[in-house]
C-alpha cells in the first residue's frame, strides 16, 4: 500500500516536471516570436514615422526655402518630429513589452505604476533623441551658418529624422534591462548638460559647478533642472528593475533575501528623490537646500558602495573590491577638490564617470546572474 501510493506521488511529480519543461520550451519559442514581431513592428512603425514626416515637411516648408537653423526651420521641424515621434512610438512599444516571456512580470504591475513607467521610458528617450537633434542642427548651424534648402530636400530630412527616430524607440523601448536603463540614464544626463552648457551666457560658470546651470534662469535653466527630473524618473525605474533583478537571482540564491533587493531597491529611489530635489530647489532659490540632495546623493551611494559586502554578501570579490575602488576614487577626488587642485565642476565629472561605469558593471553582473538561472532551467527541459 504504501508503495503504491508513493507510486502515485512520483507519477504526479513527473507530470508536473513535464508540464514544467513544456511551459518552458513554450516561453522561449514565444520569446523568439516576440524579438520577431518586434522586429517587424519597429519596420511599420518606421515607414508610418516616415510619411508623417513627410507630410510634415510637405506642409511646413511648401514653396519656400528653409533655413537649416533658426526661427520656423529644419532643425526645429526635426526637433519637434524626433521628440514626438519617438514619445509615441517607445510608449506604445513598452506598452507591448508585457507580451515578452522575459519581461511577464511587467503584467503584475499596477496600472498606475505600469502608466507611469511608460512614462519614464517614453520621455527619456524622447528628451534624448530631441536633443540629439538640437546638437546635430546646431553644429550644422555653426558649420554653414545661415545655411538654407529647398522644400523636398527640407522634407526629406525631417522625413528620415521621423523614421530612424520610430524604428529606434521601438526597438530599444521593446526590451528594457536595468544595464539599458543606466546607459539611458547617462545618455540623458550627457545630452541634457550638453544642452545646458552650449546655451548659457554666463562662460564662467565651470569655475563652480554644474548646478550653476540651474539658477541662470532662461532655456539654459529649464533644460537643465527637466534634465534632473527625468534622470529622477529613469533612477526610479531603474530601481525596480534591480528589485526584479534581485528577486529572480533569489530563485538560485539564498543570500538574496527580500530584505536585501528591498534594500537596494530602496538606496536607488533615495538617489532618483535626490535628483528630484536638486531641480525643484536650485541653487539661486535655496543653497543650503540644493547642497542637501546633491551631498545627500553622493552620500547614499557612498553608503551603498562601502556597505555592498553585507548588502549582497552573495556577489564575487571583483565586484566587491571594484565598489571599494570606486568609493576610494570618488573620496580621492573630493580630496583634490578640497585642496583646490579640483574644479567642483571637475569633480562632479569624474565622479559621474565612475558611478556610471560602476553601475554598468553591476547591471551586467545581476544580468548575467539571470542569464545563467535561465540556461541551468533550459537545460532542465531539454534533459
Amino acid at each position: 500500500m504504501a508503495r503504491g501510493a508513493w507510486t502515485q506521488e512520483a507519477r504526479l511529480e513527473a507530470a508536473a516536471v513535464r508540464v514544467e519543461k513544456q511551459l518552458h520550451r513554450d516561453g522561449v519559442v514565444e520569446a523568439r516570436r516576440f524579438a520577431v514581431r518586434t522586429e517587424a513592428r519597429a519596420i511599420v512603425v518606421a515607414a508610418l514615422a516616415f510619411g508623417i514626416g513627410l507630410a510634415a515637411g510637405a506642409l511646413g516648408f511648401w514653396g519656400r526655402a528653409a533655413l537649416v537653423w533658426e526661427g520656423a526651420s529644419v532643425g526645429a521641424a526635426g526637433i519637434v518630429v524626433a521628440a514626438s515621434v519617438t514619445l509615441a512610438a517607445a510608449s506604445v512599444s513598452y506598452r507591448l513589452a508585457a507580451r515578452d516571456p522575459r519581461q511577464a512580470w511587467l503584467k503584475g504591475v499596477t496600472r498606475a505604476r505600469r502608466a507611469w513607467m511608460t512614462a519614464a521610458v517614453g520621455v527619456s528617450l524622447a528628451a534624448v533623441f530631441g536633443m540629439v537633434q538640437w546638437m546635430l542642427f546646431h553644429a550644422a548651424s555653426m558649420i554653414w551658418p545661415g545655411a538654407a534648402v529647398d522644400t523636398l530636400t527640407a522634407t526629406m530630412i525631417v522625413a528620415f529624422v521621423a523614421g530612424g527616430c520610430g524604428y529606434t524607440a521601438f526597438a530599444v523601448a521593446a526590451h528594457v534591462t536595468a544595464t539599458r536603463l543606466v546607459l539611458l540614464l547617462f545618455a540623458v544626463v550627457a545630452t541634457g548638460f550638453t544642452v545646458s552648457v552650449a546655451t548659457t551666457q554666463d562662460d564662467e560658470w565651470y569655475r563652480l559647478n554644474f548646478s550653476e546651470l540651474g539658477g541662470r534662469g532662461g532655456i539654459t535653466s529649464a533644460v537643465f533642472n527637466a534634465t534632473l527630473i527625468i534622470a529622477g524618473g529613469v533612477t526610479a525605474l531603474l530601481a525596480m528593475y534591480l528589485l526584479t533583478s534581485l528577486q529572480a537571482w533569489a530563485r538560485t540564491e539564498s543570500r538574496v533575501t527580500r530584505t536585501r533587493a528591498v534594500i537596494v531597491y530602496f538606496v536607488f529611489l533615495a538617489l532618483a528623490a535626490c535628483f528630484l530635489g536638486a531641480a525643484l530647489v536650485p541653487v539661486t532659490f535655496s543653497q543650503v537646500g540644493h547642497n542637501i540632495f546633491a551631498i545627500g546623493m553622493a552620500i547614499v551611494f557612498g553608503a551603498f558602495l562601502l556597505g555592498l559586502r553585507w548588502v549582497l554578501p552573495c556577489l564575487r570579490w571583483p565586484m566587491i573590491a571594484l565598489a571599494y575602488a570606486v568609493a576610494a576614487g570618488i573620496f580621492f577626488s573630493a580630496s583634490l577638490f578640497w585642496i583646490g587642485y579640483y574644479t567642483l565642476a571637475t569633480h562632479e565629472m569624474v565622479c559621474a564617470g565612475l558611478v556610471v561605469g560602476w553601475l554598468l558593471l553591476f547591471t551586467r553582473t545581476l544580468a548575467a546572474a539571470e542569464r545563467a538561472d535561465s540556461a541551468a532551467a533550459e537545460t532542465d527541459a531539454a534533459a
